[in-house]
């Protein structure tokens, strides 16, 4: 009897411990002041942004994208109420990628403020959307204000 109860825990143990891993990650989009270039990811994460910090934006998918194109849009207004599109970029992506980072430079090296990445000029919402083939994977609200 008590084998028994071993083979039926060992059973449901390895049960649950493979659907744990076959369950997809939520895909998410974060934003940051810093770039960790030793770990890849972004550092000093946040949701509101002075239009002189840095900005950096990573999409992490979780698994290796099934798709081949992402496109990341900005947006004047916030995720209830979004307005017009200000720009977007678009990037090939591989199954071998797990997440995509937006990083632009300047002239010097610096990289880009929020007022540059974000092409608003002026302090409000901003929403940083993912896309592909039409379907939304994932959206951020930003906020970006000034400091006086």
């Amino acid at each position: 009897m008590r084998k028994l109860t071993k083979i039926a825990a060992l059973t449901a143990l390895s049960l649950v411990s493979l659907l744990a891993g076959c369950s997809n990650p939520t895909p998410e989009i974060v934003c940051g002041r810093e770039w960790n270039p030793g770990s890849q990811i972004v550092a000093d994460t946040s949701s509101t942004f002075d239009l002189t910090d840095q900005l950096i934006i990573q999409f992490s998918y979780g698994t290796g994208f099934d798709f081949n194109t992402l496109k990341m849009s900005f947006y004047e207004g916030t995720l209830k109420n979004r307005g017009a599109e200000i720009w977007s970029h678009e990037a090939r992506v591989t199954d071998k990628m797990s997440s995509y980072t937006l990083q632009g430079r300047t002239k010097h090296g610096q990289y880009l403020t929020a007022r540059d990445m974000t092409k608003h000029k002026h302090a409000g919402s901003i929403v940083v959307e993912v896309s592909t083939g039409g379907k939304v994977l994932a959206a951020k609200e930003l906020q970006l204000t000034t400091i006086k």
